[in-house]
């Protein structure tokens, strides 16, 4: 079950509490830090119940909580009638609890009552102290608070719950603003170069706005082409110490490579943007007239060039800490070209064009590996939040990323073990700036000039550019119907529209219909000598976009996917004196989501534009005076060094928040500052342990850890239904022969544990003598070949006596419905299996929809949830998964097999002393419940978890990018002291814990049980290869301490 929240997992918690002396007309109540608890409201707070016989204990009901969130709770004596608190528990501070597993039991009457509730999984609770770091103990309010006033410990708690530490931005932040151009302009006088600045002269392109509203003295450098092609080097190192004292760092690009990126850019990339699949074949017409081009590997290639180029004009640059903020679709491969040169980079992404559907993304030749270089970035910023979705959908189909939420609404992707925060946040007008322009003399002339053409005309205008997104045929088929329509308005309206044209030369073809629609109008419409439709082309400056605004009525905007659109905001600047107007604007613009105060359109209905037009025309002054000012005072409060600040402070505090790896520090060492608990898995540090070690364990998943899990991975068109079942990938020939000298070490057991069926397990992993394998989660099973000696008979056990007949019933209930699922919703697979009915959705298109689907189907199969639901009373539990619905055994998962197989080497072989359990997903969290329990019962060292009452100091330098290793505390965390420079000292083993080591890891960065994380499956085999080494060596050396596991009295002596 997942929260509301986001994909994040619940576990149904129950409470039960050991309290006598409770009146019959009192109730126990449990309350906590969760809303499921009542945040710390006791009228909110779940009621517990009496038991029947034992009058002293009190259970809950189940409350579903965060999996792995420590919640803080207290258990309080309410009235029945009427919720008074009579008294809390006598207890100094708060319990808390961290839910584990699918289901959990807290144990407060220290198990007391464990034959009352029956439950899965049980744990005890610690309490906090007063004088730590929890939340305040929540006591009665005080007296003279008002009746229902919010107690104060609740609200602080709440308050520490939500706060959002947003690190801000200060003058020793190194900040790198990167745009395809410079906001300046170089101009050769004879035979020097002279740097030209906007002076008052305001220019409408983004890189000039912002370059204007940095603060003088804010350490921030521009980024870009300086506009001129210089291949001179000395000539080069001269411009660019002339920009320096401008804050400008020139990109030099062969102007081939330039033009070639722009022509790439401007009729490949951005149509695609754009959500245009211009895929066909060359020679075919699109939609709009004009030649189709398809996807140029040459054009691709000069695009890849031009991005690096950006990254190595960087590279001296760059020092410990600095900010990159780089903007739009020109420059999508620079995140990851910078990543490559400084893997610590603080990047961000802004981007102001719109971003594709999945449907449109899955088309693109590259898609991944513009994906990939877009989550290089620590914040990818989208102009509106429905390109943020888009891109989501995109990362989760494609590259198979998933996404979750963090505190105070954080929305990010994990992505190769690194979260990357996406948002939405569009670009703002330099109000202030703009608005001493309406004044002006000039910009006055021009609009009363404008109006003076069309008389005494209600002008309709609207300056778009040549593209088809503009709808511009829409917005004249539009208006012509306007006019036939409704014949009073002909002679009272006009339409005056502006076209920025990109293009010289001979107009496109949408220019010429255009042209032709706007003559037959006023053929039609006007009388001699007036107009009523003026098209005018080319590029205008600022005052004159202002003047062509301020000279009209009303805003018509029809465009039909547009990223953001500032110039209905351009309007409002240019109505500010008089505070009046009215704007028409298309849904599909990203400005309709802010312009409240506008009429929204669907530009693809005609009768819905023309219907429009008509309710602004006729609407009388006040209410189009009380229309504009309600986006008139949302545009004047928008500030644009607001959203500069604002912008770089997210990278900065996504960076403090997520620390990501930093890698290159030498062949084969990974160091990664990680959050607090959770940890990138040392080498180092397992190579030794499994050295040292006499008697080792390793359990290993199959897919998503020893081999990439192509499950799903998009599929084919027309692929079979089986095809799901059948497109697994099996571990490469390296991995099974590490596979193989790790088995055949004498000291090892090793197991392979998988859901795939026996017959597949047999294929993939035959051929590697000594090991054990488990199918289907470990309903079947091969023990490894040492611990069952001279066996004889079939080869696979099943941890059922009867296999065939036992769950022939709920096995047949389960299927019969998840075959109406599969009917249904289409790409979706059922699965049969021993001991289990699975129903799979990994290929189905809209993941979003799915989710929610088998979020429903748990809802009403899960036998937890009482009588009513489909499975109640069968010894089954219903898991929903990455992908994937399961109906199987209670008392079959991974984590079972996993415990019998440690029980019996214990039993068999004495005392183990190294344990490694690697896993993907969360069925394999099971595995790492069983050895971090089985660590703690053993009264060995773990490096699964810190302890409760360790030293925690050893991960307090996270946040400090300026660290060095300098030994190993107690608990195995790297201890890291701050030093001048990032610098490594060697592993040193004379400072490791001389106790036994238990390994939990988790493949990707993710919330998990495990200790320990590795990035991918690369590095799962890396660790593989290392102690398979370590085990070859071993088995060739003649003095070889280590024991053989066999079954007899005399065993190997140290």
């Amino acid at each position: 079950m997942a929260s509301a929240g986001g994909n994040l997992p619940l576990v149904k918690v129950f409470f039960r509490w050991d309290c006598a002396g409770v009146k019959k007309d009192e109730e126990v109540r449990v309350v906590g830090a969760s809303e499921a608890l009542g945040n710390w409201l006791p009228a909110c707070a779940v009621p517990m119940h009496r038991d029947s016989v034992e009058e002293a204990c009190w259970t809950s009901k189940g409350v579903f909580l965060p999996l792995g969130h420590k919640t803080q709770y207290k258990y309080v004596v309410c009235k029945q009638n009427n919720g008074e608190v009579v008294r809390w528990e006598e207890l100094e501070g708060n319990r808390e609890v961290i839910p584990t597993g699918r289901r959990l039991v807290a144990e407060d009457d220290d198990g007391l009552y464990r034959d009352v509730t029956i439950a899965p999984s049980f744990a005890r609770r610690r309490n906090t102290t007063a004088g730590s770091e929890a939340a305040p103990s929540p006591m009665a309010a005080p007296s003279d608070a008002p009746s229902g006033s919010v107690p104060m410990p609740r609200l602080e708690s709440f308050q520490n719950q939500v706060k959002e530490k947003e690190i801000p931005i200060d003058k020793d932040d190194h900040i790198f603003a990167i745009f395809r151009t410079l906001p300046v302009r170089l101009k050769k006088n004879k035979d020097e170069w002279v740097v030209e600045e906007d002076g008052d002269e305001i220019t409408f392109k983004v890189v000039s706005m912002m370059y204007r509203s940095i603060p003088k003295g804010a350490n921030i450098k521009f980024v870009g082409h300086p506009g001129v092609f210089v291949s001179d080097p000395v000539e080069q190192r001269k411009i660019a110490k002339l920009l320096a004292p401008f804050g400008c760092i020139p990109v030099w690009i062969d102007e081939q490579v330039f033009n070639n990126t722009l022509n790439f850019c401007h009729t490949f990339l951005w149509p695609v943007m754009h959500n245009m699949k211009v895929f066909e074949e060359d020679g075919k017409p699109n939609q709009d007239g004009e030649q189709s081009l398809s996807f140029e590997e040459a054009q691709w290639k000069d695009y890849q060039v031009f991005n690096r180029a950006y990254a190595e004009a960087l590279e001296g640059e760059m020092v410990q800490g600095s900010i990159f903020w780089i903007h739009d679709f020109y420059l999508l491969l620079v995140p990851r070209a910078l990543k490559l040169r400084r893997p610590d980079a603080n990047i961000g992404l802004f981007l102001h064009s719109a971003f594709p559907m999945s449907e449109v993304m899955r088309c693109i030749p590259t898609r991944e590996e513009i994906l990939q270089s877009m989550l290089s970035c620590k914040v990818v910023t989208f102009q509106i939040f429905e390109y943020a979705r888009h891109f989501l959908s995109c990362c989760q189909l494609i590259l198979n990323s998933t996404y979750y939420f963090y505190g105070a609404g954080v929305l990010y992707v994990e992505h190769e073990s690194e979260s990357v925060v996406v948002r939405a946040d569009h670009f703002v007008l330099p109000f202030a700036d703009f608005v001493t322009r309406v004044e002006v003399p000039r910009v006055k002339t021009m609009a009363a000039d404008l109006r003076k053409q069309f008389g005494n005309k209600l002008i309709f205008v609207s300056i778009d550019g040549d593209e088809p997104f503009s709808g511009l045929i829409l917005k004249l088929r539009a208006f012509q119907k306007f006019l036939r329509d409704c014949p009073q308005h002909v002679h009272r309206v006009g339409l005056l529209q502006h076209v920025l044209v990109r293009k010289t030369g001979e107009p496109s073809e949408l220019m010429k219909e255009i042209r032709r629609m706007a003559d037959e109008i006023n053929k039609e419409f006007s009388m001699e000598g007036e107009v009523t439709v003026d098209i005018r082309v080319g590029d205008v400056s600022v005052d004159e976009r202002i003047a062509i605004l301020k000279s009209a009525d009303i805003f018509l905007d029809t465009s039909i996917n547009d990223g953001l659109n500032l110039h209905p905001f351009l309007f409002c600047v240019a109505h500010q004196p008089e505070e009046s107007g009215a704007m028409i604007v298309s849904e599909f613009s990203g400005c309709s989501s802010v312009l409240i105060g506008s009429t929204k359109v669907n530009p693809w209905n005609t009768q819905a534009v023309m219907d429009a037009m008509h309710t602004v025309v006729t609407t009388d002054e006040a209410e189009k005076s009380r229309r504009f000012k309600q986006d008139h005072s949302y545009v004047v409060t928008q500030k644009l060094c607001d959203f500069v600040a604002s912008n770089l402070a997210e990278i900065k505090t996504a960076a403090a928040r997520f620390m990501g790896p930093v890698r290159g520090l030498g062949a084969g060492f990974s160091m990664h500052f990680m959050e607090r608990g959770f940890r990138h898995l040392s080498f180092e540090a397992v190579c030794y342990d499994y050295k040292k070690a006499k008697i080792r364990a390793i359990f290993v998943d199959n897919e998503g850890t020893l081999a990439p899990d192509r499950r799903n991975v998009i599929q084919p068109y027309g692929a079979g239904a089986n095809a799901l079942t059948n497109n697994g990938q099996a571990p490469d020939p390296q991995v099974l022969e590490s596979l193989q000298s790790l088995a055949a070490d004498r000291a090892n057991v090793v197991m392979v544990i998988s859901g795939r069926p026996k017959d597949t397990m047999d294929s993939w992993f035959g051929s590697v003598k000594e090991l054990g394998l488990c199918a289907e989660h470990g309903f079947y099973y091969v023990p490894p070949a040492k611990m069952t000696p001279g066996e004889s008979g079939r080869r696979w056990h099943c941890i059922s006596k009867d296999e065939t007949k036992e769950d022939a019933d709920w096995i047949e209930i389960a299927r019969t419905y998840m075959e109406k699922y599969q009917k249904r919703v289409q790409g979706s697979v059922l699965e049969c299996k021993g001991s289990a009915v699975t129903w799979n959705y990994r290929k189905v298109g809209a993941q979003m929809l799915a989710n929610e689907i088998a979020q429903e189907m748990v809802r009403f199969m899960d036998p937890s949830n009482g009588p009513e639901s489909l499975m109640y009373g069968y010894p089954v539990v219903v898991v929903n998964g990455k992908g994937y619905v399961e109906v199987k055994r209670s008392d079959v998962d991974k984590g079972v097999i996993v415990d019998r197989m440690l029980q019996e080497m214990r039993k068999q072989f004495g005392p183990i002393d190294f344990v490694l359990c690697i896993g993907d997903d969360r069925s394999d969290e099971d595995m790492f419940e069983i050895v971090n329990d089985f660590a703690k019962k053993e009264g060995k060292g773990s490096r699964s978890m810190l302890d409760d009452d360790g030293d925690d100091t050893a991960m307090e330098c996270l946040a400090s990018p300026t660290t060095v290793k300098s030994g190993w505390s107690s608990s195995g965390v790297a201890r890291l002291t701050k030093k001048a420079s990032l610098t490594l000292e060697e592993f040193n083993p004379a400072d490791m814990s001389k106790s036994s080591q238990y390994y939990t890891v988790t493949v990707g960065r993710k919330p998990s049980q495990a200790g320990f994380f590795v990035k991918d499956v690369g590095e799962v085999s890396d660790v593989l290869q290392r102690l398979a080494l370590q085990a070859r060596v071993t088995n060739l050396s003649r003095f070889s301490s280590m024991p053989t596991l066999v079954h007899s009295e005399d065993g190997d002596s140290d």
